[in-house]
């Protein structure tokens, strides 16, 4: 009895410290609030600095992933928009502050018709000597409208291209889009060191009759990645350290392409290479019979991505004349293709032939739709693929062909899928898993982008419970 006494007073004794603790600390928030009010002083600029240099960085990197994820040698901004870091250095003193201290905010420069000398100056001040990114947008839309004669624009062009080589020693990405022919800039770029260039970024104008001839005297010897669109001839001489680049984006159409042998040389001199993307129909294989075979050995990952109008050699060619021991992952991305026919050739190729990629793990399938035996075609192709990756348009297809009876045997070592939606027949999903389970051929993991959003709901969620119970063995993921 003496103890629940006790105890009884220990209590109240603590209840009536915490009470005394909230009145001090409801004390301290009126006082905090009546010197804000009377300082004009805003929550928001109390915040800790490491915690707003967290947010800042953040803003400033959704801000402009937009144009880091936008397609490859094409323009990434038709014309200028407030710049995020100028932004947030306008919210209040504390914020400027900050802002301006974190140099690498500033290292970022765009540039573009009408640039103002001072806006260009303020980023070369606070990037306080760090390696700069630039960007070069000359659209006509920046100065004039777009019909501004060439004669008009060539005071401005000229100014921007002596800022540009004026920086680039010290210029570890630069990236030029314009609509109007360039030479001289490329002609200056080639007989200017550029020491510590890692990515370069340079589309042509299409359709402007001009030699396109890309030639760096000087070479890049830190270059690790190229995107370049629509030149027809690419002077080996451009990667003189060859070595040391990994990436290569190649874009264009046939008739302002490289040659086959160009194409050859070019990928012949990069011995480092790892990573080739192939957008639209950059190689010339129409006017020539001469389609010499290139070895890349070190090559891992080949995306091909055609765009509208192809000719119907390209791909084959592509498959025949690219060889690449080491290869591991293949994107074919079909989505601009305008019509079946550019494919069937392809898929003539893939099923009557040698499987031209027998080392391939992953293969990634983009189209809005499968043309008459493109299934089959595929899986004698790339047999010996583990996952598959598909978009939302033809995940049913897949899902139906590896089902039907006589093709369940389908790609023998896939043991993960891969789709880009969640919106398909969950009982096609279900029904294969059971067939491939049966035949010995069990799939281990499915993954699929907006899975975790789709499963929440009571119905899908209670689904795939009574599923999973029964096939503990699949792991049902998200992206």
């Amino acid at each position: 009895m003496q103890k629940c006494v006790s105890m009884s007073q220990e209590l109240s004794e603590r209840r009536g410290k915490a009470g005394q603790s909230l009145c001090i600390m409801g004390a301290q928030e009126l006082r905090l609030n009546q010197t804000l009010n009377t300082s004009h002083v805003s929550y928001i600029s109390l915040l800790p600095t490491e915690l707003l240099e967290i947010i800042i960085v953040e803003t400033v990197r959704a801000s402009t992933g937009a144009d880091d994820r936008s397609a490859s040698c094409k323009p990434t901004s038709l014309c200028p928009h407030p710049r995020p870091e100028l932004l947030l250095a306008s919210v209040s003193q504390h914020w400027r502050a900050v802002t301006v201290g974190m140099a690498l905010l500033w290292t970022e420069i765009h540039l573009f018709l009408g640039q103002s000398l001072d806006l260009l100056d303020l980023y070369l001040m606070r990037s306080q000597g760090q390696l700069l990114d630039i960007r070069f947008t000359g659209i006509h839309c920046n100065i004039r409208g777009r019909g501004s004669p060439a004669s008009e624009l060539e005071p401005e062009y000229l100014r921007m291209s002596n800022i540009i080589l004026s920086h680039i020693h010290v210029c570890r990405r630069l990236e030029v889009h314009v609509d109007f022919s360039f030479p001289q800039l490329l002609d200056r770029i080639g007989h200017t060191k550029a020491p510590m260039l890692e990515e370069l970024v340079v589309s042509y104008p299409p359709n402007i009759p001009n030699s396109r001839l890309l030639l760096f005297i000087e070479g890049l010897p830190s270059l690790r990645s190229a995107e370049l669109g629509n030149f027809s001839s690419i002077s080996p001489e451009l990667f003189l350290s060859g070595n040391r680049l990994t990436a290569l984006t190649l874009g264009g159409h046939w008739d302002a392409g490289l040659s086959p042998e160009n194409f050859s040389d070019l990928l012949s001199c990069l011995t480092s290479l790892t990573h080739l993307t192939l957008i639209g129909e950059p190689v010339d294989y129409v006017r020539t019979s001469n389609h010499p075979v290139v070895e890349i050995p070190l090559l891992e990952t080949l995306v091909l991505k055609p765009e509208a109008n192809i000719s119907r050699i390209y791909l084959p060619t592509v498959f025949r004349t690219v060889r690449a021991p080491m290869l591991r992952e293949l994107v074919l991305d079909f989505d601009n293709v305008s019509s079946t026919r550019e494919l069937q050739s392809l898929v003539d190729k893939l099923k009557h032939e040698t499987p031209p990629f027998p080392s391939v793990c992953h293969l990634a399938l983009r189209s809005r739709s499968i043309i008459h035996g493109g299934w089959l075609a595929l899986a004698h192709a790339f047999s010996g693929i583990r996952s598959l990756s598909v978009s939302r348009y033809i995940t049913n297809q897949l899902m139906g062909f590896v089902s039907c009876s006589g093709k369940r045997d389908a790609f023998p070592n896939l043991c993960t899928l891969w789709f880009d939606d969640v919106q398909f027949e969950w009982s096609l999903l279900f029904q294969l898993l059971q067939i491939r389970e049966a035949v010995g051929l069990p799939v281990r993991e499915v993954k699929m982008k907006g899975f975790k959003k789709h499963a929440q709901s009571v119905i899908n969620g209670k689904l795939l419970e009574a599923y999973l119970a029964a096939h503990a063995a699949v792991l049902i993921g998200w992206t």
